[in-house]
This record gives C-alpha cells, sequence and structure tokens, in this order.
C-alpha cells in the first residue's frame, strides 16, 4: 500500500467516525425531543391524539362509559336520519 493509498484509507476511516458523531448527536437530540413532546414515548402524540386526551381530561363529572352511550346514541341518529333521506 503506497501513501496516498494510506492517506485514502485514514480519510474514509476519519469521514466514517464523523457520521458516527453525527449520527448519534442526531440520536439524542430525537431521544430528547421524544421524552419532550411524547413522554418518551416511541412515537409522540398528534394533535388528534392530544387532543382527545385534553378533551377527556376537561369532561366534567362523566364516566368513560357515559361518554361512549353518548357517541352510540349519536351515531344511531345519524343513521336514522340517513335510512330516512334513503327511503
Amino acid at each position: 500500500m503506497d501513501y496516498k493509498e494510506k492517506v485514502r484509507q485514514a480519510n474514509i476511516q476519519s469521514d466514517n467516525i464523523e457520521m458516527e458523531k453525527l449520527s448519534l448527536q442526531e440520536s439524542k437530540r430525537q431521544t430528547k425531543e421524544r421524552r419532550e413532546d411524547g413522554l418518551n414515548m416511541i412515537r409522540p402524540f398528534t394533535f388528534d391524539e392530544k387532543k382527545m386526551l385534553w378533551d377527556g381530561l376537561r369532561e366534567d363529572n362523566k364516566t368513560t362509559h357515559e361518554l361512549l352511550m353518548e357517541g352510540f346514541k349519536e351515531e344511531a341518529t345519524l343513521r336514522r336520519i340517513e335510512d330516512r333521506e334513503n327511503d
């Protein structure tokens, strides 16, 4: 191996080390962001998921069952209206 080849190999190794450092920094940044935004979850909440959670926290004096039943009744009403329109 001549001098130029050794220099080229050294440059390649240097580039690889630099890429690994950048990758590690990016990984750390993403992990920090997940901790802050997504409560250390693999996938942070979407806007809609956050809205559902906050809306659920703001509901007063209603159990999950009551909320689900309201939704069920509303859907049943909408289906009846659609059926009448289609007839």
